[in-house]
């Protein structure tokens, strides 16, 4: 069974892909694979599953104070991040890929970001004594989240690549791509994308309980995305019209 799984590891990979993903969360994930690809499950049904387990995460952080609630949050937190994996690995295998499928699996990624966001502002105005600040802190970090997935879907839209002659980048290609460029702020981006791929760092934060924490940078990374990436929009967008006959000028 074991070389099984270690086949469909292999034939379930992208292309290109996060080291989190290819050494963490995609192993065991092709454990379920081995376990689902005789049935008939689907993708889109794995990925449902995913969020269900996600709101049991918000349970688990929501209804239980101190460590239990804490650690049970964040391991279905990460079990809901396998699942997520496990769809895309099961499509691939079985030959079950599609257009509706990946949309389905960014919208869940939306809800669950959202979802996390709202479970610890939640935690921590219940539990931890946040008080109101909690909730502010919360209302805030969703909506910049919000204005991020929105920037993110424009950008990555036919019509915008199409307008400014950028490459498209499809849902679950931003990891690869980035990991491939090059820049002389590749430490500070590589901390932003640990950061902004909650599944990584999560645990890290509630080792030294700093979920608090961890929301004041989990909003900060996005601000940051949501003002570069509406900077870049507006510099390619927001140009004056050429002046009337500038065409017939140079032509000329």
């Amino acid at each position: 069974m074991l070389a099984d799984v270690r086949r469909l590891y292999r034939e379930s990979l992208k292309p290109a892909d996060s080291l989190f993903n290819l050494y963490v969360a995609r192993p065991p994930a092709a454990l379920f694979v081995k376990l689902l690809a005789g049935t008939r499950t689907t993708p889109n049904q794995v990925t449902l599953v995913s969020l269900v387990i996600m709101l049991a995460a918000v349970g688990a952080f929501l209804g239980f104070a101190g460590p239990l609630g804490l650690w049970l949050g964040v391991a279905l937190v990460e079990l809901s991040y396998v699942f997520d994996c496990v769809d895309g690995q099961l499509a691939r295998v079985t030959g079950r890929t599609s257009v509706v499928g990946a949309e389905l699996d960014f919208l869940m990624d939306e809800l669950k970001a959202y979802l996390l966001v709202a479970a610890l502002a939640g935690r921590w105005h219940l539990h931890d004594g946040g008080g109101v600040l909690a909730l502010w802190i919360g209302v805030a970090t969703l909506a910049v989240v919000a204005a991020a997935i929105s920037l993110t879907k424009f950008v990555r839209s036919r019509e915008y690549a199409e307008a400014t002659g950028a490459q498209r980048v499809g849902h679950g290609q931003a990891a690869g791509a980035a990991r491939a460029r090059t820049s002389p702020l590749w430490p500070i981006e590589m901390a932003a994308r640990l950061i902004s791929q909650y599944p990584q760092t999560l645990p890290i934060f509630a080792l030294f309980g700093a979920m608090d924490a961890f929301l004041y940078a989990y909003g900060a990374v996005h601000l940051l995305y949501v003002g570069r990436t509406a900077l870049a929009v507006t510099l390619k967008l927001g140009r004056f019209a050429p002046r009337p006959g500038a065409d017939e000028r140079h032509d000329g």
